[in-house]
């Protein structure tokens, strides 16, 4: 029987008219679509993201510090907060492992794994890649760029989808990055991007960071701009206390 949030992920991808085997631009998805201001920016290495809202206006920041693959899923994660969330006023994310015990963080995580990586659309493109040849190391990494997905992400769904068994995830899971350029591919999705300058993607946020850069308005008047228009978390990182719990997707695995 699917769960709500993977029947919410597959209404959704039909709303924004994708074919089942598409990937999905989330990030394009959140700003151009659904009008959602988002910034990525460093942020404790405890956390993933965040979604705030106030009335009209809603914020997603995520942690650049994450690779770009958690960045993405963390984009879908909170997507689920702002569309299905409509009590939620602010939540703080650490995703910090599938299977959260938080049943609204788990549900979040299942339909961010749905929305970018349906199962059908899964199995389509694996068998237009392998042609029904045993599954490999290169396939996998295929899917995870095709799909724009972490490689614990893929390994995740592929598992739980009975097209690896769990020894399989295991030897599948080493030395990712150097298996990517072996193929040929880009290493960007396995890697953070907080060498990158704070990613705005909000008119109100960035025209406010312009008027400050250009001299029109002192620090001050950018910083009460910024908390009337809900959007305080770019000034105030939020505390998360999660010392001493563990996470189970760091580095180039990183779920």
């Amino acid at each position: 029987m699917s769960n709500i949030a993977e029947l919410r992920a597959l209404e959704t991808r039909k709303e924004l008219g994708l074919a089942f085997y598409e990937p999905v631009d989330i990030f394009k998805v959140l700003h151009e679509i659904e009008g959602i201001s988002v910034v990525i920016m460093e942020m404790s290495n405890k956390m993933s993201g965040l979604f705030t809202r106030k009335g009209k206006a809603n914020l997603i920041v995520i942690n650049s510090r994450k690779s770009l693959g958690h960045q993405r899923f963390t984009a879908a994660h909170e997507y689920y907060h702002f569309k299905y969330g409509k009590g939620v006023v602010s939540r703080i994310c650490p995703i910090r492992k599938f299977a959260d015990d938080n049943p609204e963080e788990r549900e979040a995580n299942i339909f961010a794994l749905n929305l970018l990586v349906p199962a059908d659309g899964l199995k389509y493109v694996l068998q237009k890649k392998t042609k029904g040849k045993q599954i490999g190391i290169s396939d996998i990494i295929f899917l995870e760029q095709y799909f724009g997905v972490s490689h614990q992400c893929m390994l995740i769904r592929l598992r739980e989808l009975g097209i690896i068994n769990e020894q399989q995830k295991k030897e599948f899971s080493q030395n990712v990055i150097t298996k990517a350029k072996e193929y040929g591919y880009s290493t960007q999705l396995y890697k953070d991007t907080s060498d990158k300058e704070i990613q705005v993607y909000s008119e109100y946020a960035e025209l406010a960071r312009k008027l400050l850069e250009a001299g029109r308005i002192s620090y001050g008047k950018y910083e009460e701009l910024l908390i009337e228009g809900g959007y305080a978390p770019l000034l105030f990182e939020p505390q998360q206390d999660t010392e001493g719990e563990i996470n189970e997707f760091e580095d180039a695995n990183s779920f």
